[in-house]
């Protein structure tokens, strides 16, 4: 990546301060002023508009037996994001850098060098008169319904190039072309994407995605489908080749709005050739993931409380293709079984409930099983976690996450291991003693 002058002298000065400063911007933070940092746009007259977009993040973590090791582990992840949005008229403009660092020892064995990247870099059209539609080019954020299929273009730690910060996984857009427009009651998404190497059987970016899906809501009856298909292409022999079906649904009860039920599933078709994704190289891709759920959210009650259970499925030799991170315990299942299995060959009871003590509170607890499809009968591990979400201000957030999780002979017995142990020497090995988990998580955004 090429910088121009100016921002590289920018990147210097990022660079010594991500070293050396950022557990005192973490209290800096904590202790801010409700408005610390507002800035006003820079060129306020109308039709033109300045949004600047700078955030930091930071995620503090202890695991006392991370991969199930016995090997404790502590460490810290920044990430900060500093660019802005331009705006005329029907044209817009994104630039938005990040810098990232790992600080200590993480389970991954990723090391602790700060690497920067462009966050964002596109150009938009969103016409609003006539036919309305929004074409967006460049590096965007691409998220498609749940994100149980796409919604995070770098999965972090899986490339030479993007070891650092893996845990809270950062860096999330695409290289894509992408086309949005409504016709009648319908929407449509279409898009391209380049995959990128972190996504890649070859670990190279030589493959692309591309398709469309169409979504429809019922506001009076607080519904919402949709279906899409996509194909996924690469030069390469060591990454697969299918096509994608997604089809996916949430239905509230009539009469009884506050109880739901949704689900999705997806389906891949085609040839497998990476011996990491299939059973045997070369074979026939017929593989399929899904997840249902039962909800209720009964936010006219006191306190809002609100509770769900659900069944996630990956056939054996499911491939993930972009799956993204939604929010806690979607798509990750478990703070530690899910980074070993990988999103395939897996089936996983799931269930949570909470409540909101106050409007900028909220407090829930969750549950995951996992165990395998095909592979030794009984389950990995069992996790429990409880969250607590404190949302302080339009400019502050705090999460802070405390967790068990509990291998059992399963584990043990599949033959699974750390897959970062392919690229990191200090990665940690897979074991069998149990985990206790502590997440502090504080961010900050203008």
């Amino acid at each position: 990546m090429v910088f121009p002058s100016r921002l590289m002298g920018y990147a210097r000065t990022v660079v010594r301060w991500l070293g050396a400063r950022h557990l005192i911007v973490v209290a800096l933070l904590v202790a801010s002023p409700a408005h610390a940092g507002e800035v006003a746009s820079v060129i306020p007259a109308d039709p033109y508009s300045f949004k600047p977009i700078v955030s930091l993040t930071n995620y503090g973590l202890y695991e006392s037996s991370p991969f199930f090791s016995g090997n404790e582990r502590a460490w810290l992840e920044t990430s900060l994001r500093f660019g802005g949005k331009f705006e005329y008229k029907c044209f817009g403009f994104e630039a938005v850098g990040i810098g990232v660092r790992t600080s200590g020892r993480d389970p991954y064995g990723s090391g602790n060098t700060p690497q920067f990247d462009f966050d964002t870099l596109y150009v938009q059209w969103n016409q609003t008169s006539g036919l309305p539609f929004k074409l967006t080019i460049g590096r965007q954020p691409l998220v498609i319904g749940t994100q149980f299929l796409i919604g995070d273009g770098v999965y972090d730690g899986f490339h030479r190039g993007y070891t650092e910060a893996v845990y809270h996984s950062p860096r999330r857009s695409f290289d894509a072309a992408r086309l949005e427009f409504d016709a009648a009651t319908l929407h449509f998404d279409a898009f391209i994407y380049s995959v990128n190497p972190t996504w890649d059987g070859g670990g190279q970016r030589n493959g692309w995605v591309g398709g469309m899906e169409v979504s429809r809501s019922f506001a009076k009856v607080k519904s919402s489908y949709a279906a899409g298909l996509f194909y996924r292409d690469s030069f390469s022999n060591l990454d697969n080749n299918m096509w994608l079906v997604d089809l996916r649904g949430e239905q509230h009860y009539p009469g009884l709005d506050d109880f739901y039920v949704s689900g999705e599933w997806v389906g891949e078709f085609g040839r497998g050739n990476n011996a990491a994704y299939v059973t045997t190289p070369n074979q026939n891709l017929n593989e399929h993931a899904w997840h249902g759920e039962v909800g209720w959210q009964a936010d006219d009650l006191p306190l809002k409380p609100f509770a769900e259970a659900g069944y996630v499925y990956y056939s054996a030799d499911f491939t993930p293709v972009a799956t993204g991170f939604s929010d806690w315990g979607k798509w990750y299942l478990g703070n530690q079984i899910d980074w070993i299995v990988f999103s395939t060959n897996t089936r996983i009871i799931r269930a949570e409930a909470g409540f909101w003590p106050d409007k900028k509170v909220k407090l829930r607890a969750q549950y995951h099983q996992t165990r395998l499809v095909s592979g030794p009968n009984g389950p990995l591990s069992d996790e429990v976690s409880v969250i607590g979400e404190w949302f302080v201000n339009d400019h502050l957030w705090v999460n802070a996450l405390v967790g068990y999780s509990m291998p059992h002979g399963a584990l043990a017995a599949s033959g699974l291991t750390n897959p970062f142990s392919f690229l990191n020497a200090d990665a940690v090995p897979v074991g069998n003693k149990a985990s206790v988990d502590f997440i502090l998580a504080v961010g900050i955004n203008f």
